[in-house]
């Protein structure tokens, strides 16, 4: 059985971001907003492509932004209120930081 690396609390801190005004969803509008220095944090989706993983991975690696790969495009749109995203890109500070903690509680066995 596979480990649900995301909930319902890092998934309601999405929708607060999007409601807030501080989330920018869509290919060619996360590149441009990590290429201008908007973004905090990149979420990509497991079931982005391998050339998209590269392609973001290297963008926020030399930008020092902190990328996180997870959940599946069904989750991360419906936790935004739209379609199925493959990319989501935080342009808060604030919300970077809730987001980050909450996912790393995740990761090492917490708050499931």
């Amino acid at each position: 059985m596979k480990v649900k690396l995301i909930n319902d609390k890092f998934l309601s801190l999405l929708g607060l971001c999007q409601k807030a005004g501080k989330m920018i969803s869509g290919s060619m509008q996360c590149e441009s907003a990590v290429r201008s220095g908007k973004v905090h944090l990149l979420i990509i989706s497991e079931e982005a492509s391998e050339a998209t993983i590269d392609e973001f991975t290297h963008l926020c690696t030399n930008r020092n932004i902190p990328l996180i790969i997870t959940g599946d495009k069904d989750e991360l749109g419906s936790a935004i209120g739209k379609h199925s995203r493959t990319l989501l890109a935080v342009s808060d500070p604030v919300f970077k930081k809730l987001l980050l903690k909450k996912y790393q509680e995740i990761q090492h066995g917490g708050d499931r």
